[in-house]
């Protein structure tokens, strides 16, 4: 197996009495697209200065292509960071905005334009190389910004939250545009993010930092389909958690019902779990299911491509959530207040422990 090009072993990093990052071991590899992915506080964007050379680790080490930079300054790593704000020079143009770090470099003037000029065509604004920032839109501001990163060809290019700034609808375009740019240049992008959908579109692999510690890691499909812990499910994407108690060998619902579940190995009857369920999965009137519910609509929620139903069950205080599709959701003219009956499989189901 080849060597990672970033390997992490065991960062810490330490404000006083605080520890932001709590011995995060990761390896990242060439040509991958690695996204950190954890709510404020969590470690992530501290992590990310450690790795650009702006905070050094209170202790572990940080291997780029072998080599520890961990006390490398910022100027002499073979890593661009790239900020949220984007940081363009209000005064430069477009191109001059792009040459800028070639420039710092004292590259020969030939080199410098012909670098220029394929980025402007990579990141299609050649036509906008003589405007100033400010007369370009959020989207372009960000391409430009990414451009300045990418000419300098680092061995690592850093995102901090590089799409926060842009509305939705862009903010999805710009989601496989940097994709796209980074299959093109095939370098390893590790972006910051807080928002899941995000990571998930882009990212080739997410790791989930919690309190300066990393608590899961893994391809998004992993992520999302298989989750740790509670928080982990909770905190990508949806899902419905339906207390629960093991009894012999199965799970006993708060209502006396029986859920069907693939059980972890270690739980012991007695033990008060969690029983959880994506929204997705649950199907309506499978009354062959080896789940099944019925429950009354408390309120819709109609988003285009698929409707949301929050239903009132016995099996828990909280609304339980259906999300179906345009096609499923087809010829039914749901009410509030209606009868409803779901069903899933013991596969679906995730178990956690409370």
């Amino acid at each position: 197996m080849t060597r990672p090009l970033l390997s992490l072993a065991n960062i810490e990093k330490r404000f006083g009495e605080l520890r932001a990052v709590n011995g995060v071991t990761l390896d990242i590899h060439e040509n991958e697209f690695f996204a950190l992915l954890g709510a404020s506080g969590s470690g992530k964007t501290t992590l990310l200065r450690m790795l650009a050379g702006f905070e050094i680790p209170s202790s572990g080490s940080i291997l780029l292509d072998g080599r520890d930079i961990s006390q490398v300054p910022p100027n002499h790593r073979p890593v661009n960071l790239m900020f949220q704000s984007y940081a363009l020079f209000p005064h430069m143009s477009v191109a001059q905005n792009i040459a800028y770090g070639l420039e710092m470099e004292r590259l020969p003037r030939s080199e410098i334009n012909q670098r220029v000029d394929e980025m402007l065509s990579t990141i299609q604004l050649a036509h906008l190389a003589e405007r100033k920032p400010h007369q370009l839109s959020g989207g372009q501001q960000q391409r430009v910004a990414l451009g300045r990163a990418l000419v300098k060809r680092p061995r690592l290019l850093l995102l901090d939250e590089p799409l926060g700034a842009l509305d939705k609808k862009l903010r999805g375009e710009m989601q496989l545009e940097l994709k796209h740019i980074q299959n093109t240049f095939g370098i390893t992008f590790i972006v910051v993010t807080h928002d899941q959908e995000e990571a998930l579109v882009m990212a080739d692999r997410i790791a989930i930092l919690k309190d300066g510690a990393l608590l899961q890691c893994g391809s998004p499909r992993d992520i999302y389909e298989y989750p740790i812990d509670r928080f982990a499910a909770d905190f990508i994407g949806i899902m419905n958690f339906l207390p629960s108690r093991v009894d012999a060998g199965a799970l006993s619902a708060a209502d006396g019902s029986r859920i069907s579940a693939l059980l972890p190995g270690d739980l012991k009857s007695g033990d008060n779990v969690l029983a959880a369920v994506r929204p997705e999965r649950l199907r309506l009137g499978a009354a062959d299911a080896e789940n099944c519910l019925s429950g009354q609509i408390r309120a819709m929620a109609y988003h285009g491509l698929d409707l949301h139903l929050h239903l009132d069950t016995p099996l828990s205080s909280q609304p339980l959530m259906v999300r179906l599709t345009a096609d499923a959701a087809e010829g039914h003219p749901f009410a509030v207040g209606e009868k409803v009956t779901v069903g899933w499989s013991a596969h679906d189901t995730r178990v956690f422990t409370v």
